[in-house]
């Protein structure tokens, strides 16, 4: 009997991440910010490794290959460092124009990225991996196989996008797949890039780029389309979607990533609100420009999509609408967090191995008891300890009281969305729960939604779906129907949407328990459901996070694996 196949997958960039994959079918991920506890933190991911390895007893030195996605990533030693890039770039420093104009020049460029891979390499040689076994893996190819490899459920053809800030030189790709192979259609150049732009305006208005694009995606509901369609029109010529031969056109001389110093001038004395809706109104546009050119050039109706611009689930939404397209599915957290995922796909590929379609994103460490036991002995008397024979019902009752429940219970999800194992329950059903979560523990802005979680078999009465498609990530956006009213503190106010997670069955039995018993007392299938973590910091991970944030926030009731732990006088 032949040994296994043990695939490290490793992302060492902005947003760092790591994943195992044993036999082409991914087992854990984990990012390393969750252990770190510094937000999008960057670089190898030492400890996200370590983890790996130490959960599933890998040695190392006898990994099958270490797959590496992006040939080239930036140096960075920590998150700001990411942000001063940005303040160079919308100054239009000279340091920034020199480094535009020379990452052009094939021979520094050569240098460059040699002179990385060489210091890339080195620190995972100083883990203990095998050098002759580092594989480095291009960055829109890696995001590709994540929709292709991680998403498709058959050997039919796909259409499989991908669109991000950039990597590799490139800002997007177009590919068919087909019976477990990806074929390359057409690339979109960095310089060109929809998602560097929709990062220099998240700069320009005061957020984080590459952080905060949600934020501007929120706020754009809230203008009305006569103060949106100038900014749009503005930005129309900057970039474009031909149709005929479908690619993207530049509009103006400078890489859009360098286009700050232009849009400080033309956006001057226009609302920021009116901004925020100008560029979400654009944005959808041209990706749903760019989907259907591809849809009829191909023929191909099923769509696969990764890269950080599909985050934008208002824009995938728009695209979900289009009739010509039958079926879509974006990987879930698809940003550079996700590329480990692909990249291990690719060396599976590569020995003619068929990677294994994602089958949750539950891959992260769980919470054992004698650890959640030590976590709440070490707080002494602040907190009373239950452990519930039917902790379902027990939490369904406190939810129907009103109480506003943690819960960090199972292996913990990957990725950007909270889909219950770290995350922060309530019922939606009175809006005032939105400011009394901010006022707690999230001061989330006030514009911006929460987000309901729905069995998806009980789905249809909450959300008009007609193509039915799935939802278990949080990947799509949806109209709300009439029953709203049932969960308006998870509906956004301005046009009535919810990008809801639709929970498969068996996906995480213990989270169904806690939808179907509190269904059971209120009639409502429905609960708020957001992210687990301080204002600012990465979503808990471990138990002794769970009780620190319990007790330095609002919180009074924490699922805690098979405890529920409460603050003292809590009802």
């Amino acid at each position: 009997m032949s040994e296994s196949r043990i695939d490290l997958g490793v992302f060492d960039g902005h947003n760092a991440a790591a994943c195992l994959s044993i036999d082409g079918q991914v087992v854990a991920a984990l990012q390393e910010e969750r252990l770190t506890r510094l937000k999008n933190d960057v670089g190898t991911p030492v400890q996200a490794i370590g983890w790996l390895a130490k959960e599933h007893g890998v040695d190392l030195a006898n990994v099958t290959q270490v797959a590496v996605a992006s040939r080239y990533v930036a140096t960075m030693k920590r998150p700001e460092d990411l942000l001063l890039g940005f303040d160079r770039r919308y100054q239009g420093t000279p340091k920034s124009r020199l480094a535009s104009w020379l990452g052009r020049r094939g021979p520094y460029r050569r240098w460059r990225g040699a002179a990385r891979s060489g210091q890339r390499t080195s620190a995972l040689v100083q883990l203990g991996l095998p050098e002759d076994r580092i594989h480095y893996y291009d960055h829109h190819e890696a995001h590709a196989a994540t929709a292709y490899h991680g998403m498709r459920q058959d050997d039919d053809d796909y259409l499989v996008i991908t669109l991000d800030g950039g990597g590799d030189g490139l800002s997007g790709s177009v590919w068919r797949g087909s019976q477990g192979h990806l074929h390359p259609l057409a690339q979109v150049s960095q310089q060109d890039s929809l998602g560097e732009l929709y990062a220099v305006v998240t700069h320009l208005l005061g957020f984080k780029p590459l952080e905060h694009e949600f934020k501007i995606m929120g706020m754009a509901p809230y203008a009305a389309d006569e103060y949106a369609e100038p900014v749009a029109a503005i930005l129309r010529r900057y970039l474009r979607v031909e149709r005929q031969g479908p690619r993207w056109i530049r509009g103006v001389g400078e890489p859009i990533a360098l286009i700050g110093r232009r849009l400080e001038k033309d956006l001057r004395r226009v609302r920021f609100d009116s901004i925020c809706a100008g560029l979400q109104k654009f944005t959808e546009e041209v990706m749903t420009q760019w989907v259907s050119a591809w849809i009829e050039e191909t023929g191909l109706r099923r769509v696969l999509v990764a890269g950080g611009v599909f985050m934008n689930v208002k824009a995938s939404k728009m695209i979900c609408e289009l009739p010509m397209l039958e079926s879509f599915a974006a990987f879930p957290s698809c940003g550079d967090e996700s590329l480990p995922f692909g990249a291990c796909y690719l060396a599976a590929a590569a020995d003619r191995l068929t990677p294994k379609p994602l089958a949750h994103a539950y891959l992260g460490p769980d919470l054992g008891l004698e650890e959640c036991r030590a976590a709440v002995a070490d707080v002494g008397d602040r907190v009373e300890v239950e452990r519930p024979e039917q902790m379902a019902e027990r939490v369904a009752q406190l939810l129907a009281a009103g109480e506003i429940v943690a819960r960090a219970a199972g292996p913990m999800e990957f990725g950007a969305r909270a889909l219950g194992s770290r995350s922060i329950l309530a019922d939606p059903i009175n809006q005032d729960v939105v400011r009394v979560i901010n006022r707690m523990i999230k001061k989330r802005d006030f514009w911006m939604p929460f987000a309901p979680v729905v069995r998806r078999r009980d789905a249809a009465q909450y959300f008009r779906n007609p193509k039915d498609l799935p939802s278990p990530y949080m990947m799509n956006t949806f109209d709300s129907t009439e029953k709203r009213s049932d969960f308006m503190a998870a509906v956004h106010n301005a046009d009535l949407t919810a990008r809801p997670q639709l929970l498969e069955d068996g996906q995480n039995p213990g989270y169904e328990a806690i939808l179907e018993r509190f269904a059971a007392r209120t009639g409502r299938h429905v609960l708020l459901n957001t992210s687990f973590n301080l204002h600012g910091e990465p979503v808990v991970c471990g138990a002794a996070d769970a009780v620190r944030v319990l007790l330095t926030s609002g919180l009074r009731h924490l699922i805690l694996g098979d405890l529920l732990v409460s603050k003292r006088g809590a009802p």
